[in-house]
């Protein structure tokens, strides 16, 4: 939806000023009077006219990538309501001993050193279906059911508890020796939270953690012999819980906000002397601790290419819990823009560091009431007429 915009067109009050002044030189003037004329006939010029527009945006949504935060030391599980998070782990096999593909396996289970669980903490394990490397997005998470599930084969159910005092929960044994013997056949595995009454999360060490208790697959063989094969891959995946008409920009579940601004309204020979857009800040929607904002122009506006993600940046904000705006200066953006420098493929928003940390923040779009809408303030001028 179009937001209306209107441009004043007032000639500036500066420049008759400065006409007068020059009228007011040229008549208390005692120099002799000369053939060349004087300094101001020798400039022959006027100055431009002044205009000071508000533009308003349109085209606004938001776009949301399923990247998760693969790089912190601790891994999460559990829902806060927000969100749901999702613990994913991608078994490795660098570590193969030579005829480890022709054993059998007699049982398999993965080890979480689970010292912060605290209670019974219901979960279920899923196969994703296709190998997780740190930096991909994670997808299917919504649509997972019983079938995808891993069975304990030791409870003979799909069901299973995280307890503090049981590092060890096993996984089928063909599941295992699949895994080891086809390498097309490995996936991730995703550890979901199944209670939809009691709001929590937990913490497992990841494979980053430094101290000892990250997580790997261990298994026996029928042949008395045991491995851990480490977890190559692994990360926070995060779903929200919740739908808005409001734009969002978040990480952990990265969303980037996109909108064009009616910049057609400019003339391309304007010179412009500031500009800055303006978004209203959803009350109480600011989560995280990192706050800070890019505004930047994406070498793509389709959100499906890897070049939406990249860009010329033109500016970083933070912003804290008490803010009510979110004000982005762009004049040399918008300059550059109409002298055809800068792409005009409009403008997006993200987290600065992205897929460091859960944290959100809402905006009005241009469905919210007239004084809440996204605008661009520009104060730009005509070229000085020359004679």
């Amino acid at each position: 939806m179009n937001s209306p915009h209107f441009r004043a067109r007032a000639a500036v009050i500066g420049a008759w000023l400065i006409a007068g002044t020059w009228l007011a030189l040229l008549s208390c003037s005692s120099d002799p009077t000369s053939t060349l004329g004087s300094d101001s006939d020798l400039l022959g010029s006027e100055p431009g006219t002044v205009y000071q527009d508000t533009i308003g945006v349109f085209g606004d949504t938001t776009y949301a990538f399923n990247t998760p935060i693969a790089t912190d030391t601790d891994l999460e599980v559990g829902d806060d309501s927000l969100y749901a998070h999702t613990m994913i782990l991608q078994p490795g096999f660098a570590d193969l001993k030579t005829g480890d593909v022709t054993r059998t396996v007699q049982s398999a289970a993965l080890h979480f050193t689970t010292v912060n669980v605290n209670g019974n903490y219901p979960v279920r394990f899923y196969g994703l279906g296709y190998t997780y490397t740190e930096g991909n997005a994670v997808s299917g998470l919504d649509t997972l059911t019983a079938a995808d599930a891993i069975l304990d084969p030791v409870a003979a159910s799909i069901e299973r508890h995280l307890e503090t005092a049981t590092p060890l929960y096993p996984i089928p044994a063909l599941l295992a020796q699949d895994w080891i013997r086809d390498s097309t056949t490995r996936e991730a595995i995703a550890v979901v939270y199944t209670d939809n009454v009691n709001k929590r999360v937990t913490t497992i060490p990841s494979q980053d953690a430094t101290a000892d208790g990250q997580p790997y697959l261990q298994v026996n063989y029928t042949d008395g012999i045991q491995r851990a094969y480490d977890i190559r891959d692994d990360a926070t995946a995060y779903h929200a819980n919740f739908t808005t008409a409001n734009l969002i920009v978040s990480d952990g579940f990265p969303r980037r906000v996109f909108m064009r601004a009616q910049l057609d309204s400019l003339a391309r020979n304007s010179a412009v002397h500031t500009a800055t857009m303006r978004l209203h800040i959803v009350p109480g929607s600011l989560r995280g601790t990192a706050t800070s904002l890019i505004l930047y122009i994406p070498d793509s506006t389709d959100p499906a290419k890897a070049e939406f993600k990249t860009g010329q940046r033109i500016t970083e904000k933070a912003i804290v819990s008490t803010d009510t705006v979110l004000e982005f200066p762009m004049t040399n953006a918008i300059f550059l823009v109409l002298q055809k420098t800068l792409k005009n493929n409009g403008f997006a928003i993200r987290f600065a560091d992205e897929n460091t940390e859960l944290r959100q923040v809402e905006l009005y779009g241009t469905e919210a009431a007239d004084s809440l809408r996204p605008q661009v303030f520009v104060t730009s001028s005509t070229p000085a007429v020359f004679h």
